[in-house]
């Protein structure tokens, strides 16, 4: 999307590329987070050319959200939370800025006081020029590096006989998962149940449900507990697990840790049983460690 420079057309000639380049830089955005949060063994120049990485496709996500949306409003809480972000990799990657000498965050940062207080059109334009001399930068993994990852071995996804129950009740589905390389799993991973209608339910296990057969690898069984008024007719549900990570406040994936992103407690979220309180440090977003698994689920009519 950097290279081919479509975001620097004319809005006319743009509008049929949108699609294309913001799903390129999206999910640049979304492989970042990847790279950063699943991967373990990463050096702090290795996290800081990600994140660099990051902050290039947000802005150049800024950038195209402005040249087809009219108004400033919609791009203030956007462009603040880019300037934060900016702020966030200075305060925590500092010590390896100066091996990023002639990088799109060191010019971010030099410009970092006009950006902190003009307007999202003049920020927008002051991104834009910077955009234009950004240059691909090839990162080289350190052999020590291993990926978080999963194996759902319970349900298969396999079988044709439907889960039944009836629509507004609760139904328990057991689960059993093979974890690799995922520290602290009882702090990280999640499951997440996405229902027929698009809706996503995220379970926090409890920590007894987690076992350590042997170093590196932790075994999941549980249940987990859904429910859903809104079914009628017989569908699939996709089960995975994710795993939590808290990009601002702490870091919670299993990559490396520099000081101000040393771990710390991931938020409960909703769980069949009642856990502990949520601390002061939510949960930002997940990554998937692992291919969804579809389960077949026939609702019983409701009784009257």
């Amino acid at each position: 999307a950097l290279q081919d420079k479509v975001w620097s057309m004319a809005v006319p000639l743009y509008l049929p590329q949108d699609s294309t380049a913001s799903n390129a830089a999206a999910q640049i955005v979304e492989h970042t987070y990847r790279l950063e949060f699943l991967f373990g063994g990463l050096e702090p120049l290795q996290v800081a050319m990600v994140r660099q990485t990051r902050l290039e496709a947000q802005a150049l996500e800024l950038v195209l959200q402005a040249r087809t949306n009219q108004g400033e409003e919609p791009l203030l809480s956007r462009c603040e939370k880019f300037l934060q972000e900016v702020e966030d990799f200075q305060r925590c990657l500092h010590a390896e800025l100066g091996r990023l000498q002639g990088g799109f965050v060191e010019r971010l940062l030099e410009a970092m006081p006009r950006l902190a207080c003009c307007k999202p059109a003049e920020m927008i334009c002051i991104l834009h020029t910077h955009l234009q001399h950004t240059t691909f930068v090839p990162m080289q993994l350190p052999p020590q590096v291993r990926q978080a990852r999963a194996t759902i071995l319970e349900p298969t996804g396999e079988s044709d006989n439907p889960l039944r129950f009836t629509a507004g009740l609760v139904l328990a589905l057991d689960v059993d998962a093979k974890l690799e390389n995922v520290p602290e799993p009882h702090r990280t991973v999640r499951v997440q149940v996405v229902y027929p209608d698009g809706q996503a339910q995220i379970i926090h296990p409890r920590p007894g449900d987690f076992r350590n057969p042997r170093e590196g690898q932790h075994r999941l069984i549980t249940q987990v507990y859904m429910s859903h008024a809104a079914w009628t007719e017989p569908c699939h549900i996709e089960l995975s697990l994710m795993l939590a990570f808290s990009a601002d406040s702490g870091r919670v994936g299993v990559g490396p840790a520099p000081s101000c992103l040393s771990p710390s407690p991931a938020a409960w979220l909703e769980s069949a049983d009642p856990g502990p309180p949520p601390p002061a440090n939510p949960v930002e977003g997940t990554v998937p460690l692992c291919r969804p698994v579809r389960v077949y689920v026939m609702p019983k009519p409701t009784r009257r």
